[in-house]
């Protein structure tokens, strides 16, 4: 089992990127009804750190290469008490922009709890160079999994721990690789050149371009009553599609609409103009 290797040309960049900005690291919150010890939470890290053996690398520097290396503590668990229910969202938005200190590890996990309130929300961070969103989800359901049957009593002795997954070099199948992909490669992007030359896309505005060091992620958060969600689910087991999907193409129609409407606006200012210009060249 080779878990010590060099980082693929992604994952360096990834790593890049982290060392800028925070805001690239995989963010995933869960909101727990209930009560959520912070002593039965650390004994699940602690299975989920043996049975993923990428969770106990980190990314260390030789000479002029970036390379995962085993051998960290625990994965960090912050243990955070507020007043309201609301601010949890400060926690997320805080944990957003923080960079993983990939040197020591490649995760950490942050536990929020309330006064008064019975409920608790669960965040894990960890590094994109070996995580994405459908995995960091899978890992919550783990996570929650492991910590129901410890506060049962029912907790196995014997877990495995899983392979980690090879470079993405050895995934991808061998028509994507060598010369023959490079072509491949270098005429889809020619082709995507001339569509963009004859096709000129619409984009959303942006104030001003900072420095990528400067930049800052945010988060608008939606709650979806019960049948809205009902209906969701409905419609998305008739398309044959999942509920990210369906959530994905959403929020693309709301851009597209509001790229239309910015569009349909200036067209009609430019109707105006001219035709106030027609209408003054007829008085004189």
């Amino acid at each position: 089992m080779i878990v010590n290797r060099e980082l693929t040309a992604v994952e360096h960049n990834i790593e890049v990127l982290n060392r800028c900005s925070g805001s690239f690291n995989v963010v995933t919150i869960s909101r727990v009804k209930g009560a959520l010890s912070e002593e039965i939470l650390r004994q699940a890290l602690d299975l989920i750190q043996f049975r993923h053996p990428r969770l106990n690398s980190r990314i260390v520097e030789t000479l002029d290469s970036l390379c995962f290396e085993v051998g960290v503590g625990k994965i960090p668990l912050r243990l955070i008490c507020k007043q309201h229910s609301e601010q949890w969202q400060e926690v997320v938005l805080e944990e957003l922009n923080q960079p993983i200190e990939s040197d020591k590890g490649l995760a950490r996990a942050v536990l929020i709890t309330f006064h008064d309130e019975n409920i608790t929300y669960l965040l894990t961070i960890l590094h994109h160079a070996i995580s994405d969103g459908l995995s960091n989800v899978q890992l919550h359901s783990e996570i929650l999994t492991y910590c129901q049957k410890i506060a049962a009593g029912k907790i196995e002795d014997d877990i495995p721990s899983l392979l980690p997954l090879p470079p993405l070099q050895e995934l991808v199948p061998k028509s994507m690789l060598g010369k023959i992909a490079a072509i491949k490669g270098i005429l889809s992007l020619l082709r995507s050149q001339l569509k963009f030359l004859f096709y000129r896309h619409e984009t959303l505005d942006f104030e001003k371009c900072v420095p990528i060091e400067l930049r800052r992620c945010g988060m608008l958060h939606r709650r979806l009553d019960q049948e809205i969600t009902t209906q969701l689910l409905e419609a998305c087991r008739k398309e044959k599609t999942t509920v990210q999907c369906a959530l994905c193409a959403a929020m693309l129609f709301a851009v597209a609409r509001k790229i239309r409407a910015r569009v349909e606006q200036t067209y009609a200012l430019v109707v105006v103009r001219i035709s106030i210009y027609e209408n003054v060249s007829n008085q004189k």
